[in-house]
């Protein structure tokens, strides 16, 4: 364990990733809807461009060239994966060519509603779900064009009001999604090594702000390399994930479980002191015996909890807490200890 530790304090250095916890918008089959909507609102911004032009006597050099841009990222968003590592790039070049295009129809005088409702999209993309930017976004441009004194509404201008902030939107998720692929772990999901002391480094300074105590605990699954070796890795791999599984039943959003090795684990419980963290053990590994799903080995899981506060550094929590899980593993394993 001491090993494994001493490698992500270096894996650390120069590492600085936000706290956050995975979202469930963020999975392989939500990455291919979103491609699939993105592709669909191309093809309508596109389409809407071609609308304007035909619509407009003597349409300028420009709006034509939006058009093409347009027709071009239709193009790319078609042909890539949605599990290409090209994708978020695509998509943050197809949001340019949005705002592009409705600057075209802006500068032209036919969208120039749009230049006061602008704003409030940016808002909305960044804070709120898809849908409430697509209502919205709807919303605004409607009123927008009844003050403006407009008798109807152009149907043009709302589609590409919902599109631009549905893109930006789509663009921002698979932005999350590279950052979440690369702070976690593949086989569970829980983060990783290298993304466990920034988080304790975050709590140090959260307690010297508000004096509010966190708790670490290292945890070890037991007797892991004796189930690889007897039913084979793919049964050690449904004790990790079942582990992980139902550790985040017990614990909060706010709490964080990372995987810092094979078979060893660290859990941040934020806001908890050390004798809750060794209660929330406890209920995990009840929670082990009682839930543990039929395709699954048995297995049992031993603790080490420390407390959190500004008195050491976050090397020594890490080591003042495997101390605690060496007591437990030579107690016989199956247990949770408190540092001394």
């Amino acid at each position: 364990m001491r090993d494994l530790l001493t490698r992500a304090v270096k894996a650390n250095d120069g590492l600085h990733y936000a706290s956050r916890q995975p979202s469930p918008f963020e999975s392989s089959d939500f990455r291919d809807v979103t491609r699939s909507s993105v592709l669909y609102l191309s093809a309508f911004i596109t389409a809407g461009g071609l609308v304007n032009i035909i619509r407009r006597d003597e349409p300028h050099i420009a709006m034509w060239l939006a058009l093409m841009v347009a027709g071009f990222s239709l193009l790319i968003v078609w042909r890539v994966p949605a599990s290409s590592r090209h994708m978020t790039a695509t998509l943050h070049a197809l949001m340019a060519v949005m705002v592009f295009n409705i600057s075209v129809q802006v500068i032209h005088g036919v969208y120039y509603q749009l230049m006061c409702v602008l704003p409030f999209y940016l808002v909305w993309i960044g804070m709120l779900p898809t849908l409430y930017v697509c209502l919205g976004a709807v919303a605004v441009t409607s009123l927008t064009v009844a003050l403006a004194g407009e008798n109807f509404l152009i149907p043009e201008n709302i589609m590409l009001a919902v599109a631009s902030g549905m893109v930006v939107h789509f663009a921002k998720l698979q932005v999350q999604r590279q950052l979440q692929l690369a702070s976690s772990d593949d086989l569970t999901g829980a983060l990783n090594r290298r993304y466990l002391l920034t988080q304790l480094g975050i709590m140090r300074a959260e307690f010297i702000r508000t004096n509010r105590m966190s708790s670490l605990v290292l945890i070890d699954v037991d007797g892991l390399k004796a189930i690889n070796d007897s039913l084979g890795h793919r049964a050690g791999d449904n004790v990790l994930k079942s582990f992980v599984k139902i550790t985040r039943e017990r614990v909060r959003g706010s709490d964080l479980l990372f995987r810092i090795g094979g078979d060893e684990f660290a859990l941040i419980l934020a806001d908890a002191k050390s004798h809750a963290a060794l209660t929330v053990s406890n209920d995990i590994r009840q929670l082990i015996r009682e839930q543990l799903a039929t395709d699954t080995p048995s297995f049992a899981v031993s603790f080490g909890v420390c407390c959190v506060d500004d008195s050491a550094s976050p090397e020594d929590w890490l080591e003042r807490a495997d101390e605690a899980l060496y007591t437990a593993k030579s107690d016989g394993g199956d247990a949770a200890r408190l540092a001394s």
